[in-house]
């Protein structure tokens, strides 16, 4: 007798449980020793049985980016809608990624640390995935426009606070023998500093 057909929601419901199964297994172990019959192991399912959800390795790991960018694209663009001080808009985009990053590290790592090689250059293609990032520049832009920071390149001071804050995710989530206390105040004095560092005031120090 044929199995039933998946409804749609089940099909949702458990291609959630799947990515999380496999984020745990990269977050220990690497991309690198991710492999379709290891994750249903890891699930108690036949790797047939996986494939009925994710025909191959690469569309679950682009279905797994795209989720969590979905996710990253709503925190900032919440913030980009309702915020109309630019400095108070980068301030929460920053904590907004620094919370991103922090609160489900496995994802963190398979989205942002692990050496693909290629596996999702379908979602590089797509310029809606840069599209938090663009958000901040624009912000960024807002505030040298308004004279509230200089920034003569604001492309550049974009990457560096970026660059800022995905570093204290980094190493807070990879480096477990180093104690860096409360993070969240440390995302926030980086977020000062930057701005800070950018100000009419201290630009012309």
């Amino acid at each position: 007798m044929p199995r039933p057909a998946l409804t749609e929601e089940e099909i949702r419901s458990f291609r959630r449980t799947i990515l999380a199964a496999a984020a745990k297994i990269v977050g220990r172990e690497g991309l690198g020793q991710l492999s379709m019959r290891g994750l249903a192991d890891a699930l108690g399912m036949t790797a047939g049985a996986l494939y009925r959800y994710y025909p191959s390795k690469q569309e679950l790991i682009v279905d797994f980016c795209r989720d969590a960018i979905t996710d990253l694209q709503n925190r900032f663009g919440e913030i980009d809608r309702t915020m109309q001080d630019p400095l108070s808009a980068i301030r929460s985009m920053m904590k907004a990624y620094s919370g991103f990053g922090l609160e489900d590290r496995d994802r963190f790592r398979m989205l942002f640390l692990e050496n693909d090689q290629g596996v999702t250059s379908p979602l590089m293609q797509d310029e809606a995935t840069m599209l938090p990032y663009r958000q901040l520049a624009g912000q960024v832009a807002k505030a040298a426009a308004a004279g509230l920071i200089v920034a003569a390149d604001t492309e550049r001071s974009t990457q560096i606070i970026w660059a800022g804050v995905h570093g204290i995710v980094t190493l807070a989530s990879t480096f477990n023998d180093f104690d860096f206390g409360n993070v969240d105040q440390l995302v926030d004095e980086m977020i000062e500093l930057f701005i800070s560092g950018l100000s009419p005031q201290g630009a012309s120090l």
